[in-house]
């Protein structure tokens, strides 16, 4: 959703729509909170029954509204989720945003709002049946300004709040605040490249404990460098961005950040109902377990998307992620290795429209993640079937 807001559309591509729906999701996961073995469950959980199982009832409304040139975007659900043995699990959840597309005259465009969702954390580092909200909370504003064709000047500026209910996970509370601007070239056959700039200041009110040191984990982080994207054929879409990323850490200097990021992606469509898809990325990933700071992820990523009738689509996943633990202030002020994780994870999907306004989802999935740190590898899989219908 955050992705989709930061691609301002133009107002004749919508029409004024209202759609209020409901849906139902039922979810069995192996290893729900990701323990290693039978020892590490029974120490946990009392038993080696590591499995759980849970059902999720919501409602909710897409709207699409045109005001003269304008176009008002509007989506809010209310979701509730009940656990089959952890019933302290259970919890009321949220997601909505408001967004305005704007347009001025034939040279500006752009977009402005604010959104909002309210879910259970992961377990994968917490490792245990603990209840924790996270409140996520983004404001947003983008622009894009054309000059003499074929150029565009962008700019922009995103709040992101983030907030933990549990007191054991507060001091991943953050605000990061992010002003961008960039200058878009595009050719007469519709290739783009645009040359990036993003400054991001990252603020934890709540100072993390390492040994019996109160740690700053306040960041200033730049990334600078270029979007592309390419169709070399009707059939073939290439996408791509590099950036020299550079984070700096005022308190624990040792943990800062230099090097490529990057994500490398093309997609296929070998004939009109199947198509292939490859990535590849190197980027800075956000933690959520006591350490409020970063990993280093690289990885590869294929997937095949098919669609043998019109209301049939079948998709497949398999991804590999090399996990460095490079922004753990612990191991930097001792002389412990960073921690290094290697995720493997498959996917399958299924969606069936069963009516012409109802929708049946199947997703089948497993991981396996090895690590050079005790009890933090594991294996898991899961299954969630999931029904929605509009009105």
């Amino acid at each position: 959703m955050l992705g989709m807001m930061s691609s301002p559309a133009r107002a004749e591509d919508y029409e004024d729509t209202f759609t209020p729906y409901v849906r139902g999701l039922y979810g069995y996961d192996s290893n729900l909170f990701r323990l290693q073995n039978d020892q590490e469950a029974n120490a946990v959980l009392g038993t080696t029954d590591t499995s759980e199982s849970f059902y999720t009832l919501a409602a909710g409304m897409d709207v699409n509204l045109r005001v003269s040139r304008q176009v008002i975007r509007a989506h809010a659900e209310y979701n509730q989720t009940w656990f089959n043995q952890y019933k302290l699990l259970d919890y009321d959840g949220r997601d909505a945003y408001l967004k305005w597309d704007w347009l001025v005259g034939r040279v500006a465009t752009g977009d402005v709002g604010i959104a909002e969702t309210l879910t259970q954390a992961s377990y994968t580092n917490v490792k245990q049946p603990v209840s924790n909200l996270i409140r996520t909370r983004q404001r947003f504003f983008h622009a894009a300004i054309k000059l003499d064709n074929p150029w565009l000047v962008k700019f922009g500026a995103e709040r992101v709040d983030t907030d933990n209910n549990a007191s054991v996970q507060q001091a991943l509370d953050a605000t990061v605040d992010s002003v961008n601007t960039g200058v878009q070239y595009t050719s007469s056959k519709g290739s783009t490249v645009e040359l990036i700039s993003r400054r991001s200041d990252g603020q934890y009110p709540n100072r993390q404990l390492v040994g019996q040191a109160p740690i700053d984990n306040d960041y200033l982080q730049w990334d600078n460098g270029v979007a592309v994207a390419w169709a070399p054929s009707g059939k073939t879409q290439v996408s791509g961005r590099l950036n020299y990323t550079q984070r700096d850490y005022t308190e624990v200097p040792q943990r800062d950040f230099s090097g490529l990021t990057g994500l490398l992606a093309m997609d296929w469509m070998v004939t009109g109902k199947t198509t292939l898809r490859a990535s590849l990325h190197r980027d800075i990933g956000a933690l959520e377990n006591e350490t409020a700071s970063y990993t280093l992820n690289q990885g590869i990523a294929f997937g095949a998307d098919w669609k043998p009738t019109a209301k049939l689509v079948f998709n497949a996943q398999l991804r590999r992620d090399d996990i460095s633990y490079a922004g753990d202030p612990g191991f930097v002020l001792s002389s412990a290795p960073a921690r290094e994780d290697r995720l493997t994870t498959a996917q399958a999907g299924m969606q069936y429209s069963v009516l012409r306004n109802t929708t049946l989802g199947l997703v089948l999935k497993r991981g396996v993640r090895d690590s050079s740190e005790a009890f933090s590898s594991y294996r898991y899989n899961s299954a969630l079937i999931n029904l929605r219908s509009e009105f």
